[in-house]
């Protein structure tokens, strides 16, 4: 698994960027490799920073490491 990271370029020329959990499967026909969305967490700019530090010190805690936020004061 892995934090998957896409844009889209708008109208106006600007771009949007969004994150995804994703996970690499391989076609059972074909053979390739193709990438299954698990979750998407929506778009970079109006993400909800502190869910996803909550779910990196709930994997961390599994694995028995500790996230040190660096915008924790």
């Amino acid at each position: 698994m892995y934090l998957r990271t896409t844009k889209r370029k708008n109208k106006d020329g600007s771009t949007t960027q969004y994150f995804q959990l994703a996970h690499n499967e391989r076609h059972p026909v074909t053979g390739k490799s193709t990438a299954r969305i698990i979750h998407s967490f929506g778009r970079a700019d109006k993400l909800d920073r502190e869910s996803l530090v909550r779910l990196c010190r709930s994997i961390a805690k599994v694995c028995g490491v500790e996230v040190i936020d660096p915008l924790d004061n």
